[in-house]
C-alpha cells in the first residue's frame, strides 16, 4: 500500500471517528494489517435497502409507503449533517441504496468512504452526477443528484440504470420524465403498493427528486432544503420553494398539473438528453 493510500485511510478513520448522528452508522473499529483495510460498523439485521426493493425480500413488500417515506428523510438527514454540520464538512461520492441499512424501517447511512482528501472518481453507475461521471467535478451537489436518483428508486422500485432489449440501457429520470409530462403520477408509484400511498405525499417527492437531479449543479437544493421538503410534506405543509407542486390535486386535476409541470419538466428534460448527448461523446472519443 502506498504512502497516499496510508494517509487517506488514516484521515478516512479519523473522521468517521467523529462523525455522530442518528442515521449515520457509527464506526465501531478498524484493521490495519498487511494491504488490508477494513472499517467495522454495527451488524444491521434488517438488510439494506436494495435488499428490500430488488433483492430476496422484494417480493414480500416489507416497506410500506410511510416506511419509504421515513427512509427518505432519515437517509437525507444523515447526508445533511455530513455536508452542513460534520466538521470537516463531507462528501459521500457514493449515496446508493445498498449503503442505506434498515433498523425496522429506520434509515442509517453508511458513510462509506467519506473523506475530503481525494479527489479520484468513485461511485455507482446511474447514480453519478453528470459533471462527476464526466469531468471528476466533486460537490455536495454531486451527493444532492445521488439522494434524487435514491428518491426515485426509493418511491418507484426501478432499478438506477436498466438495460432494455437491444442492449439499450435507460437510467431511472429517462424513465419517469414521460409520467410527470403527462401529469400521470400515479404510474411512478411502486405497483407492489396497489394504490396504498398518500398521492400528493408521492408527487411532491417525486417533485424534489427532478429538482435534486437538475442537470445543472447549481439549480439543485442544498440537503437541509431537502430535508424541510420532505418533513413539510409529510406533515401536510406545501414547501414554498417547490410551489409549482398542488397539494390539493385529485384525479380530475391531471390535466391541469400536466399544464402547470410540464415547462420545468421540459427544460429539466432537454438539459438531461444534452448531459447525456455530451456523456455519449466523451465515451466514444475515448474508445478511438
Amino acid at each position: 500500500m502506498t504512502a497516499k493510500a496510508e494517509m487517506e485511510f488514516a484521515v478516512e478513520v479519523e473522521i468517521l471517528g467523529r462523525v455522530r448522528h442518528k442515521n449515520l452508522l457509527g464506526l465501531r473499529g478498524f484493521y490495519a494489517g498487511g494491504d488490508e483495510r477494513l472499517i467495522v460498523y454495527d451488524y444491521m439485521p434488517n438488510h439494506s435497502l436494495i435488499t428490500h426493493l430488488h433483492g430476496p425480500l422484494a417480493a414480500e413488500c416489507l416497506l410500506d409507503w410511510s416506511t419509504r417515506m421515513s427512509i427518505a428523510i432519515g437517509s437525507a438527514e444523515g447526508l445533511a449533517y455530513l455536508h452542513h454540520e460534520a466538521s470537516p464538512h463531507i462528501i459521500h461520492r457514493d449515496i446508493k441504496a445498498s449503503n442505506v441499512l434498515l433498523d425496522f424501517g429506520f434509515a442509517k447511512l453508511i458513510p462509506d468512504g467519506v473523506t475530503h482528501m481525494t479527489t479520484r472518481v468513485k461511485g455507482t453507475l446511474g447514480y453519478l452526477a453528470p459533471e462527476y461521471a464526466m469531468w471528476g467535478k466533486v460537490s455536495d451537489s454531486c451527493d444532492v443528484y445521488s439522494f434524487g436518483i435514491l428518491l426515485l428508486e426509493l418511491i418507484s422500485a426501478k432499478r438506477p440504470l436498466e438495460k432494455l432489449p437491444g442492449g439499450i440501457k435507460r437510467d431511472i429520470i429517462q424513465w419517469v420524465t414521460p409520467y410527470i409530462q403527462k401529469g400521470a403520477i400515479d404510474h411512478i408509484a411502486d405497483p407492489r403498493l396497489k394504490g396504498k400511498f398518500d398521492r400528493s405525499q408521492l408527487k411532491l417527492a417525486v417533485m424534489v427528486a427532478i429538482r435534486c437531479t437538475d442537470a445543472n449543479p447549481e439549480n439543485r437544493p442544498i440537503m437541509t432544503e431537502v430535508v424541510e421538503w420532505l418533513k413539510g410534506n409529510l406533515a401536510g405543509r406545501r414547501p414554498k420553494q417547490v410551489s409549482y407542486v398542488e397539494d390539493d390535486m385529485d384525479e380530475d386535476d391531471e390535466d391541469d398539473e400536466t399544464d402547470d409541470t410540464n415547462d420545468t419538466m421540459e427544460s429539466h428534460k432537454l438539459r438531461v438528453e444534452r448531459s447525456f448527448d455530451r456523456r455519449n461523446r466523451a465515451a466514444n472519443s475515448k474508445a478511438r
